[in-house]
This record gives structure tokens, C-alpha cells and sequence, in this order.
């Protein structure tokens, strides 16, 4: 079951409608069964592991091999269990002096990342030592496991660690009623794609009885039919053009490579933002609050700044956990820069087991630390320049960079492979020469020869017919939310909050054209992107 599917739009008013009729000490028992069978129903109607050369022997007759969901399903309890218990165990090793509590939380952290490395990485790994062993002409057969890697883990394994370091700490006893803490990994808003939610935030909500408030169910569908439009009316219309270009860049020219680029690049953030704003709403359904997890970072006027925007739940779960244990930056300045640097390769690492996820993650983390080189000739250009005296001006131009920076590097986030990546790069202007000096003699065929590709029936993936209104459809809508986020930055002030403040009828209007655009406009069909990390 996904956000933009008609089962959940049935799915959701049920079990709100059954949540505030249910005594409070009923609730948790409802959420937790509604995740289990969201998660269920999501992984069943999603994917079939007959499409994939399997593991375990199955019986071909069957569509759906019970083995394999199986296999899922006691992966996610065990994870659960060995949380539960570990947690016990550490809090009565510290409770008691001993040293061990340590060593049980090794155990169980290393439990959890095992079982992310065997699902997530281990064909990746395996791969790289073939091709190590190949390269120093040795004999190393990739062994590759063909089986499903269960949706979520990236996410619930970066909770399970969370949980047990922080009863380690001491910030948090360890939660001793197994079903909450198993709503606390499972909870069906984030389980998919997050927020990565803290437990001290999110477990005590589970014991706090929630009226309904009608304001509060008002604002979180305001907000999901938000999310609704950054996913199908942006997202699934930029993945069209991105799709088509990035499944064969070297059929297109170089104006096409950037054009899907800037598609994609728009597409990652309005697909991820959209099921973030989606998933924050439908918990507000239920009263419980979820971390707000993209702060406009497009508008960010350098690369750290915009990755404290981007994907927040995510950066702060590497500060609190990986970043400050390793020294931060209370350390010397290299190993500051190493400890940053860090923090961008396992980024990389944990959107995917792919070398373009790692390429994509070290430029970004080469920007951050070319920012801290480059900060006294920076500051010397603009005194130079004059573009101190004009400080609007010099922002726009900063928040200019950061976005083609990191639209570069977007280019290996979404290549299906480096060579890809860099073929795109290196070609991004190929072509140009000619369509400028067409563009000066307004020849209109040769005009034509650009914008029409011979012998297919779509451009850019839109059916030629169709391909101009999609464009322009997707360039206002993109349009209309670049203001919105301009609008929010400058006020410091959601949009929710500025419509709240207008009459009645404005509101309405409003959000009736948010709808409209939501019903016709709308894409469906699309799974959200980051359901594969």
C-alpha cells in the first residue's frame, strides 16, 4: 500500500474513524495492527519475488512465494526482539556496575547493521571484491544473493541503533511494553521512508491519550494534500523526462541531459519532500507529531547549509550518533575535515549499494570542505567585487551556486551506472554550438531536427502531442512552488499558517485550487523514490 494509491485513501479514514472510538488504552494495540498490515499489504501488492532468480526453492506454480515474505517478516520481528532485549540487558548491566553494558550494545548493534548488510549489501560487496580480484588477475566469483531487500530497513535499523545507544546513555530507560516498542519501529506513517524518528520523541506519544481536534486533523490534510502535490503533479511529471533521458543518455544531446538534470533534480526533493509532508500529516491525524524533515534547502545558501535542510531526521541521526562520538569538531582541523567527510561517505553508503550513491555523496562532502578551504578567498572576491555592498544580491548568487553544485552531483545520485554519470557530465554542453547558431538563423527545420527525435513516438517520455502542455504544465507547477517556498523563507511562516490568518473564502479558494490541481494533474502510479533505500 503506498500514500498515492486509492487503498490508502480508504485506509486512512478507517482506522482514524476506529482510533477516537477506541478507549485510549486500546489505541496503541489499532496503530500497531494497521502498521503490521500496511507493511504487509505494501510489500505483497508492491513486489514479486518471482521476478528475481531466488535463493530458496519454491514452487514455481505459486505467484507468490510464502518463503520469501516469511523470511521478511522474521527479519523485522527479530530485530524488534533482540531491541527489547538488549535494552533490558544493558540498562541492568549499568544498573548493577557492570562493565559488560557495552558489549551487549555492540552485540546488539551489530545484530541490527548484519542483517542491513546481508539484504543491502552483500551482492555489492561481493561484486567489488570480483572486480578487485578480476583487476589483479585473480579468480573470485561473485557470490550474489537474489532475494528482496525488505522496504524500510535502511530506515528502522538507524531506529533500532538510536534506541539501544541512547538506554545505554541513559537518556532513556528501556521500554519494557513490547508492543509499544514495536509500534515505535513499525508505526505506518514512517516505517517506509521515515522521518528517522528518535524514541524519547516518539514512544512517549504512544502513552499520551490524543483527543480529536478538528483544527489538528484539518492541518494534517492540509499538509498530506500538500505532499500529494510536490509527489504527482511535480514528482511523477519530472520523472518522466529524467527516466526516458537517464535510461539512454548518449541518445540525446547535451540541452536533453541538463533539462532531465534539472528534472531530476526537482523530482528527488518534491518525491521525497511530498512523502515526508504525507507521512508528518497522517500522524498528525492521530495527534502524534513527527520531525519535520526538508526546511526549503534549495534556498540554501551553501552546501552545509543545505544538507542541515535536507533529509534533517537523516544528518542529525549521523551527528548525534557517528559525527560527535568520532570528536565533531572539537578536535584538530583535520581530523574535523575527516570526521565531515565521513559523515557524507556513509550517506552515500546508506541511499544504496552503488558506486554512483558514493561519488554523488563524496562531491558533496568535497563541497562541504572546498567551503572551509576556499572561506578567506571568498571573503576577499566579495570585497573585491563590490557584492558586499549588495548583500540581496550576493545571497541570490550563493543560493544560485549551491543549487547547480548540487544539481551536479545529483547527476551520479540518479545515473544507473558511473559510466553514465560521467558520460553525462562530460557531454552536458555537447551540441550547443549548433543550437545556438540555429537558434541566431531561426531555421526552423533545423529548429525541428532538435526538438523532434526521428523514429520515436514520445520526447522525452511525454507522447509528442502531449509533450508541450507537459511542460508547461510542469514548469508552473514548479513555478507556483518555488514562490511558496520563497513566500516561507521571507516570513519565517508556514503557508498553512499565512492561509489561516486570510477569510474564509480565501481559504477555500486556495486550497480548492490545491485539490483541483491534485485531481486533474495529477500523476499517479509512481512508487515514491526513496522506497528503495
Amino acid at each position: 500500500m503506498q500514500f498515492n494509491s486509492l487503498e490508502f485513501l480508504i485506509f486512512l479514514p478507517v482506522i482514524a474513524i476506529l482510533y477516537f472510538a477506541l478507549p485510549h488504552k486500546y489505541r496503541w494495540g489499532l496503530l500497531l495492527a494497521a502498521s503490521c498490515f500496511f507493511f504487509g499489504f505494501f510489500y505483497y501488492s508492491s513486489f514479486d519475488p518471482l521476478k528475481e532468480t531466488p535463493f530458496f526453492k519454491y514452487d514455481p506454480a505459486k505467484n507468490k512465494p510464502v518463503i520469501y515474505y516469511i523470511i521478511l517478516t522474521l527479519s523485522i520481528i527479530s530485530v524488534i526482539l533482540v531491541n527489547y532485549f538488549v535494552a533490558i540487558i544493558i540498562d541492568r548491566a549499568k544498573t548493577a556496575g557492570s562493565g559488560r553494558a557495552k558489549l551487549y550494545l555492540v552485540i546488539g548493534i551489530i545484530y541490527t547493521l548484519l542483517l542491513l548488510f546481508v539484504f543491502k549489501y552483500f551482492n555489492f560487496f561481493s561484486q567489488t571484491v570480483s572486480d578487485i580480484a578480476l583487476f589483479l588477475d585473480l579468480r573470485y566469483p561473485p557470490r550474489i544473493l537474489k532475494i528482496l531487500v525488505p522496504v524500510g530497513i535502511s530506515y528502522y535499523t538507524f531506529q533500532s541503533i538510536s534506541y539501544l545507544v541512547d538506554v545505554y546513555r541513559g537518556t532513556m530507560k528501556p521500554e519494557r511494553h513490547l508492543g509499544i516498542l514495536s509500534l515505535y519501529i513499525l508505526f505506518f506513517p514512517k516505517i517506509v521512508a521515515g522521518p528517522i524518528e528518535r524514541p524519547q520523541k516518539l514512544i512517549k506519544q504512544f502513552y499520551e491519550e490524543h483527543q480529536f481536534d478538528y483544527k489538528q486533523v484539518m492541518d494534517g490534510l492540509k499538509l498530506m494534500a500538500w505532499g500529494f502535490f510536490q509527489k504527482i503533479v511535480i514528482a511523477d511529471r519530472a520523472a518522466i523526462v529524467a527516466n526516458d533521458v537517464f535510461s539512454n543518455p548518449k541518445g540525446f544531446l547535451g540541452i536533453y541531459l541538463i533539462i532531465a538534470s534539472l528534472c531530476f533534480i526537482f523530482q528527488v526533493f518534491c518525491d521525497f519532500a511530498g512523502y515526508s509532508n504525507i507521512a508528518i500529516g497522517t500522524a498528525q491525524i492521530f495527534g502524534i507529531k513527527l520531525t519535520q524533515n526538508f526546511k526549503r534547502p534549495y534556498l540554501s545558501p551553501s552546501i552545509p547549509e543545505l544538507w542541515r535542510r535536507w533529509h534533517i531526521t537523516l544528518i542529525a541521526w549521523f551527528r548525534d550518533y557517528v559525527y560527535i562520538p568520532l570528536g565533531g569538531n572539537r578536535v584538530a582541523q583535520l581530523r574535523w575535515q575527516f570526521n565531515i567527510f565521513t559523515i557524507f561517505f556513509l550517506s552515500g553508503i546508506w541511499h544504496g549499494a552503488n558506486w554512483t550513491f558514493i561519488i554523488w555523496a563524496s562531491l558533496n562532502g568535497f563541497y562541504s570542505l572546498a567551503s572551509i578551504w576556499t572561506k578567506n578567498i571568498r571573503r576577499k572576491l566579495v570585497t573585491l567585487t563590490g557584492l558586499s555592498k549588495v548583500p540581496r544580491l550576493h545571497n541570490v548568487l550563493k543560493i544560485v551556486n549551491t543549487f547547480l553544485l548540487f544539481t551536479f552531483a545529483g547527476i551520479f545520485f540518479r545515473a544507473d551506472k558511473t559510466s553514465d554519470g560521467f558520460y553525462i557530465i562530460t557531454n552536458l554542453f555537447s551540441g550547443f554550438g549548433g543550437l545556438i547558431q540555429t537558434l541566431m538563423t531561426m531555421n526552423v527545420d533545423t529548429i525541428k531536427a532538435y526538438i523532434v527525435i526521428q523514429n520515436k513516438t514520445t520526447f522525452l517520455g511525454f507522447a509528442k502531442p502531449a509533450f508541450l502542455p507537459e511542460m508547461i504544465t510542469l514548469a508552473l507547477a514548479i513555478m507556483v512552488h518555488g514562490t511558496i517556498e520563497i513566500i516561507q523563507e521571507v516570513k519565517k511562516q508556514s503557508m498553512r499558517e499565512m492561509i489561516s490568518q486570510k477569510p474564509w473564502y480565501v481559504q477555500i479558494a486556495l486550497y480548492y485550487c490545491l485539490l483541483f490541481s491534485i485531481v486533474f494533474l495529477g500523476m499517479s502510479g509512481q512508487q515514491f523514490l526513496y522506497f528503495v533505500f
